[in-house]
């Protein structure tokens, strides 16, 4: 076998080798720029896409499910067209994360939202969905700048202020106030010393076992006490109440009176004007049955017509009494039906005839026309 041979049985071997090589990894990689690989389209509408362009990967929960496509300004911001895998699905309550890197690079990345939901639908090929913008730490830094200056220049301020104020504080320091801040001292000594004596009083006090046994029933019966108290407050509230509704009531029953004032007090000057009619009138009727000249005056004063009278009211009741002794005899009392009846039976025929009465008059022959 020659070298020749030998070469191209070799270089054979190597070119299989390297085909094979790439067709296990195009079968095995997750590129989506695969040529024969099934992709559809969904839409990201964000503010701003720094570092978003063609090929940019487009992740889910850290996962890769496609690349970005084209990138797109529109007057709402950036709208990003991405292929995304076959198979491979996003759910409507996911957002889409635009994270840049500090050196350029960007990603897009599909979170869970506030609300996950394994089972919420999922966005169809064609669709637009909403994204947000993650910006860097050196964006972060550009954005407080400003702040950070502000800040600053407010430290300054505050520096001058405390130096002034220390400026303020050597001179109330100085020589001419010594004695001042001397006596100042004293007089902190002297109420320490004072607040020392009433702490040794307040032991000595609380330390009678007899005191601080009082001081534990009375603390004790505190809240006896309150509620006590409230029970009183209460009674006073209801009784408030009831003074209030008294007072409701009473108000109901003055309104009217004084609306309808003027016609009651016409009313009541009628009624003292009637009653003074009335007393005019009995003391006149007094006066009569007190004159002796008048009939009660006579019948009262005079003794003859008393027994006169006297006399007649006898005599009425004797007759009275006879009467009933007739009615209560039977014969009589027969008797008196049978004339009663006979007068029912007479003026019911004068009544279905009355010319009987002309017929017991006239002779029988003479006939009425």
């Amino acid at each position: 076998m020659n070298d020749r041979t030998v070469s191209f049985r070799v270089g054979l071997v190597l070119f299989a080798t390297i085909c094979i090589t790439s067709i296990l990894t195009v079968i095995n990689s997750r590129s989506s720029f695969l040529p024969f690989k099934k992709q559809y389209q969904i839409k990201i509408l964000v503010d701003q896409a720094p570092g978003v362009a063609p090929g940019t990967p487009v992740r889910r929960r850290g996962v890769l499910i496609g690349r970005v496509a084209d990138v797109v300004d529109v007057d709402e911001g950036a709208l990003i067209t991405a292929n995304i895998d076959e198979g491979k699905t996003i759910r409507i309550n996911e957002v889409a994360r635009v994270q840049a890197s500090l050196i350029g690079d960007a990603v897009i990345e599909f979170v869970p939202g506030q609300k996950p939901d394994p089972k919420a639908e999922t966005v169809a090929p064609g669709a637009t969905v909403h994204g947000i913008h993650n910006p860097n730490p050196l964006d972060l830094l550009a954005n407080i700048q400003g702040d950070l200056k502000q800040t600053i220049a407010s430290l300054g301020s505050a520096g001058e202020e405390v130096a002034a104020l220390a400026g303020q504080v050597n001179a109330i320091l100085g020589s001419q106030d010594t004695n001042r801040i001397k006596r100042l001292l004293e007089s902190t000594e002297n109420a320490m010393q004072g607040f020392d004596r009433t702490v040794a009083h307040i032991d000595d006090l609380l330390g009678d076992e007899k005191f601080r046994q009082n001081l534990k029933d009375g603390i004790a019966q505190i809240p006896g006490a309150v509620t006590d108290a409230r029970s009183l407050i209460g009674g006073l509230e209801g009784a408030i109440g009831s003074a209030d509704d008294n007072l409701k009531n009473l108000q109901g029953l003055t309104g009217p009176l004084g609306e309808r004032g003027d016609k009651i007090v016409a009313s009541l000057e009628q009624s003292a004007l009637n009653l003074q009619e009335l007393l005019a009138q009995v003391a006149e009727f007094t006066r009569s049955i007190n004159n002796s000249n008048g009939t009660v005056g006579l019948l009262i004063h005079d003794r003859k017509i008393y027994d006169q009278a006297m006399t007649i009211v006898t005599q009425l009741s004797a007759t009275v009494r006879d009467v009933r002794m007739l009615i209560n005899d039977p014969a009589i009392y027969h008797r008196i039906e049978q004339i009663l009846s006979n007068a029912r039976i007479f003026t019911d025929k004068i009544a279905r005839d009355p010319a009987r009465v002309v017929r017991g008059v006239v002779q029988p022959e003479t006939r009425l026309k």
